[in-house]
């Protein structure tokens, strides 16, 4: 018996996957638990594997299509069992082929433009299965030019299926050679917005439209932090201890200084803002193909160690798409660093509904006899904090900077 292999939960309701690539084919013997396809969320990759052994006997989606939560990817069964498709679907008995072949159920493998007997709702709709429709919109099939094999000549989803792979074998007509113009599409190259791109542009223009965002900059002498990271270094190295860098020692004196603040640890909505106890500090991590933000809950109580090995298992997760979207939420406060690629000043984005983001550039000295500077951005939303208290924030993070050799001993 035939067993659906679906789109798992990603943890974020009514989210699409994107196909990443297939690791089988049509006809394949598969053992439960082998990897079949590889898919892309908003925050991960997920690989999927067989619930049953046996043979693939259907594959319905094609890399880079982006699928429904909870849709069948492929099918599963016992070599040599045909299917039409998916198993039934409870909610669309119409979607199987029938048990007994009636004239209306004659497969046409090649769907043509000819004129032909169409079923239709009572209303006068074209009789198709929802996921039919759906597979037809993604690829710009026109369902009038598709014969159904469904019941009563239904068009099913197999039907789809035939119709697409008739209309990429078609070859493209021969076309004169001509000099590419500067307009040509051999100019660029387009990049599909989807996936963890897609969720971060989303968000990241939902938080300019909706927040009244300033942002405040301020140095912080570095000549200690620098110090104090340098004999770090060499008491980890000796001792074969786990490494801390510059930026852990900044996410543990902002998480110390945040602490002191609830007003900017805080979440803003009209109807009261949110001022948190604990910080669960966010920090950014660059992937490589988008941005994600996982949270260090009660970073404020950990020691440097604890902190330093928590955002390591973060930025290793984030990187590898294990992160999962539990660890990217109830965060209260913000860093962004790229002090790493050389950027001194820049604007941080808030992360809504938190109130504050901290930016943080690369240390430099402003003269060659000058202390090491390392410039800070602090990002505020105007309705839940004023630039006063913003402001005071702010030094106070500079004071824990400055001093954080002797803080972290507390």
């Amino acid at each position: 018996m035939s067993t659906d292999v679906r789109v798992p939960t990603t943890g974020n309701s009514g989210e699409d996957a994107v196909i990443v690539d297939w690791n089988v084919t049509v006809g394949a013997s598969v053992s439960a638990g082998d990897i079949l396809v590889t898919l892309e969320t908003a925050k991960a990759i997920i690989e999927v594997e067989a619930p049953i052994s046996g043979e693939v006997l259907s594959i319905l989606w094609a890399p880079g299509d982006e699928v429904p939560e909870h849709e069948v990817l492929a099918v599963v069964g016992t070599p040599g069992e045909v299917v039409a498709g998916p198993a039934s679907d409870p909610n669309d008995p119409g979607d199987s082929a029938p048990a007994a072949p009636t004239p209306a159920a004659t497969v046409t493998p090649v769907p043509t433009p000819q004129p032909a007997e169409k079923s239709t709702t009572p209303g006068g709709r074209l009789a198709a299965s929802p996921r039919a429709r759906l597979l037809a919109e993604r690829n710009n099939i026109d369902l009038t030019l598709v014969t159904g094999t469904g019941p009563g000549g239904r068009v099913i989803i197999v039907d789809v299926l035939a119709a697409k792979k008739a209309a990429t074998s078609i070859e493209a007509p021969a076309q004169s050679v001509e000099i590419a113009s500067p307009t040509t599409e051999a100019e660029y190259t387009v990049v599909p917005v989807r996936g963890a791109r897609k969720v971060t542009a989303q968000r990241m223009h939902e938080s300019l439209q909706t927040t009244a965002q300033v942002t405040i900059t301020r140095y912080a002498r570095a000549d200690a932090l620098l110090g104090f990271v340098s004999r770090l270094r060499d008491v980890t190295v000796a001792g074969n201890l786990p490494k801390i860098g510059v930026n852990d020692v900044v996410l543990f004196a902002t998480s110390r200084a945040v602490a002191k603040h609830p007003e900017a640890n805080s979440w803003f909505d009209f109807d009261g803002i949110k001022q948190f106890r604990d910080v669960n500090l966010g920090f950014a991590v660059d992937t490589g193909a988008a941005l994600l933000v996982p949270v260090i809950p009660r970073a404020h109580k950990l020691t440097l160690a604890e902190l330093a090995a928590a955002a390591k298992s973060a930025i290793e997760k984030s990187k590898s798409g294990k992160l999962t979207s539990q660890e990217m939420e109830g965060g209260t406060f913000t860093v962004s660093n790229l002090g790493s690629l050389g950027v001194h000043w820049f604007t941080p984005v808030l992360n809504p509904p938190q109130s504050c983001i901290l930016g943080i550039g690369a240390t430099h000295q402003l003269h060659t006899d000058g202390p090491s500077l390392l410039p800070l951005s602090l990002t505020f939303d105007h309705r839940a904090i004023d630039g006063a208290t913003a402001a005071v924030l702010l030094g106070d993070i500079v004071a824990a900077l400055e001093t954080v050799d002797v803080l972290s001993a507390f």
